[in-house]
């Protein structure tokens, strides 16, 4: 639902901010007053093609807001796959901007992003329809789920089932595609796989081997420095022939000294016990170092079988992956697919057999779906019909027509085109046929009131719907402008004292001068000024007191009919 709207510098407009009613909001002004650049600016903001010219004269950009209140969930799923952040409260900001060298810059929820993207999103946000905009109802994608959606408490438990057949048959096909066909490709196949298998196999990989390796290569490269380092570090320990005495030796006087002076005085007992510890540790420590002396291996075939066993493994991680554990991974693999080609006849006919009975239950049910779209279809034929003669459309015939693909995918094998005639002697075109904005506008309308409970787009704007009408046809309009608000929000553009009076909010547009520039302005309407507009819309610039009296049983009418839309 369309919350509010702020646009700058667009045509006529310096800057308009406006807040719209949940139910029919209708917007009136005399001809020229800017109404027009209100819904462009609004198909600006949903990704319209447009052009520099749009900005406003003497200004270096165009700016239009568009707030939402997002009501279902198929525009909160499609912004979630964007990865566009939506707050709990689920509004939506939409901008889009222009400036003089005809950039855009469109934004949802202060992220930007392209203008396909915005397109996407708007198209589940708003249809507007006029002279040139019918976007919904042109796009033929779209037909065959307004049709679903009409039918959905019948379709629903086959096309689940249709669905998930088809994933399987699918699944299916791609295991058929992958088994090979020509025997000699079969075998080569098989010994490629065999002979991977096989090399990674004998390697007898070890998890973690090729680490290891590394730190042992490290010690066998350094064993010469590591033993010269252990050589002097053993001898400043232990060895006295160091400068007649060692660590150890100048350690073991230390304590036989203080041994002695701590009989003289106790308070050098600690000092002591210390001294021997040290001892003790500093044994340990020579210990230690004399055994790993020993184990320093200058062996050369060692070294050079450790550097071996790593160009073995590098040379495998080349091939098959970047870690022991990928190779290993990868093995597995072509094992599977090794045994998946060797049984590939035997599996290509039970694959084949399978196939077919999915096939054959899938075209049941695609019949099945076929058959209640069709007969659904007849009665929203009579339903719309039956709208668009109320509508003054009285020779009008709507049509839904079908066709079926070459092959059916998870929604069946419906093709599925709207079709109207709406002139006598005419035949039956494709809606992308009909030239009138006016009439596409009502057949929209008669659209929209059939299946009023059953469309997902929140938000409806009508301009020109009320072009060639009056009298009864406008007032059949306004009634179902009234009816359909209930279920979704409609902003409607009219010139008709009928239709304007079903609003639940009025606003007028005027056009002025200040300071020598032309300016557009939008004045939401109080009961009295409601009246007033009625009135003006009813006779034109003269107001009388019949022509108010009139606008005032108007409005009460209206005011009554919609009690009973709920």
């Amino acid at each position: 639902m369309l919350i509010h709207i702020y646009i700058k510098n667009i045509a006529l407009i310096d800057e308009i901010t406006l807040d719209f009613d949940e139910c029919l909001n209708i917007l009136t002004g005399e001809t020229g007053a800017g109404k027009s650049i209100l819904i462009d600016s609004i198909n600006f903001a949903l990704g319209e093609r447009t052009s520099k010219e749009m900005i406003r004269s003497g200004e270096s950009n165009a700016l239009v807001e568009l707030l939402f209140f997002l009501r279902k969930d198929e525009a909160v799923d499609l912004l979630k796959d964007m990865g566009i952040h939506l707050e709990e409260d689920r509004y939506l900001l939409i901008s889009r901007s222009i400036n003089q060298t005809g950039r855009n810059i469109c934004r949802i929820n202060g992220q930007t992003v392209t203008l396909g993207m915005l397109r996407q999103v708007s198209n589940l946000l708003i249809d507007v329809h006029g002279q040139h905009q019918h976007q919904s109802l042109l796009n033929v994608g779209k037909h065959i789920e307004l049709l679903d959606e009409f039918c959905k408490d019948v379709l629903k438990d086959y096309k689940n089932r249709l669905s998930q057949y088809y994933k399987e048959y699918k699944a299916i096909e791609k295991q058929m595609e992958n088994l090979i066909v020509d025997e000699k490709e079969k075998e080569r196949k098989i010994d490629l796989l065999k002979f991977q298998i096989d090399e990674i196999s004998d390697a007898k990989l070890k998890k973690n081997e090729d680490e290891l390796l590394q730190s042992q290569l490290k010690i066998l490269y350094n064993s010469e420095k590591l033993t010269k380092g252990i050589d002097h570090a053993y001898t400043l320990l232990y060895d006295n022939a160091f400068k007649g005495s060692s660590a150890y030796d100048n350690l073991g006087e230390v304590s036989k000294i203080l041994k002695d002076l701590s009989g003289i005085d106790s308070e050098l007992l600690p000092a002591y016990e210390t001294a021997e510890n040290l001892l003790i540790q500093l044994e340990d420590l020579s210990r230690d170092i004399r055994n790993y002396r020993e184990k320093i291996d200058h062996n050369p075939e060692e070294l050079q079988d450790a550097e071996k066993r790593l160009d073995l493994i590098y040379n495998l991680k080349r091939k098959y992956g970047n870690t022991i554990d990928e190779i290993l991974e990868y093995k597995g693999k072509i094992e599977e697919e090794l045994n998946f080609i060797i049984n590939s006849d035997e599996k290509r006919k039970q694959l084949h057999k399978e196939y077919l009975e999915l096939e054959k239950k899938i075209t049941d049910l695609c019949k099945k779906i076929s058959d209640i779209r069709k007969e659904k279809a007849k009665i929203i034929e009579n339903s719309i019909e039956k709208v668009l003669h109320e509508l003054e459309m009285k020779e009008a015939k709507f049509s839904i027509h079908f066709s079926q693909k070459e092959h059916f995918n998870d929604n069946g094998w419906d093709q599925v085109e709207f079709m109207i005639s709406t002139n006598p002697g005419e035949g039956i075109k494709p809606l992308s046929k009909i030239a009138s904005g006016g009439e596409m506008s009502r057949i929209m309308l008669a659209l929209k009131s059939v299946l009023a409970d059953i469309d997902e787009i929140d938000t409806l704007i009508f301009d020109e719907i009320d072009t060639g009408i009056s009298g009864r046809t406008a007032q059949k309009v306004a009634e179902k402008l009234g009816f359909i608000s209930r279920k979704h929000q409609v902003i409607c553009i009219t010139h008709l004292p009928q239709i304007a009076a079903m609003a639940d909010q009025h606003y007028r547009i005027e056009k002025k001068v200040e300071n020598e520039k032309t300016i557009s302005s939008v004045q939401v309407l109080d009961n009295q000024q409601i009246i007033t507009e009625l009135a003006r819309l009813t006779s034109g610039a003269s107001i009388t007191d019949i022509t108010l009296k009139n606008a005032e049983e108007m409005k009460k009418m209206a005011d009554e009919l919609k009690v009973n839309f709920g």
